[in-house]
């Protein structure tokens, strides 16, 4: 095989690693408390369901609720309980988890607090 041919199979095998990681902007919400109460109008419900270590995660993402996956539960709680995780001004708690979507679920590779470099993998 030539170099060349060499270099295309291993860009191709290289650029399937990464295809389907998506990254999703947004607040962390409780969600056992967002479904019970997916239904109020008017209120944020990323205030409204603030998580605690004592839940599991959702985040709110462009205007959509996404349920992260048990391994993503366990990764922010790792985030949450080593202080990587707080609360800004308004009670939001903002993250960036990247992962792979799969319906209303993400299936988590990584998760940190936004403006922060440091992340839970």
């Amino acid at each position: 095989m030539t170099t060349i041919g060499k270099l295309g199979l291993a860009l191709c095998f290289t650029s399937g690693l990464g295809f389907g990681i998506t990254f999703y902007n947004g607040q962390l919400v409780d969600a056992a408390c967002y479904n019970q109460n997916s239904n109020t109008s008017g209120e944020k419900v990323w205030v409204k369901c603030a998580p605690t270590a004592a839940t599991t995660f959702a985040i709110h993402a462009n205007g959509k609720i996404r349920m992260l996956d048990n391994g993503g539960n366990d990764k922010v709680l790792t985030a949450f309980k080593n202080g990587d995780l707080k609360r800004d001004k308004n009670g939001d708690m903002p993250v960036v988890v990247s992962g792979h979507r799969h319906g209303d679920t993400i299936t988590v590779e990584g998760v940190r607090a936004r403006g922060s470099d440091t992340s839970v993998h």
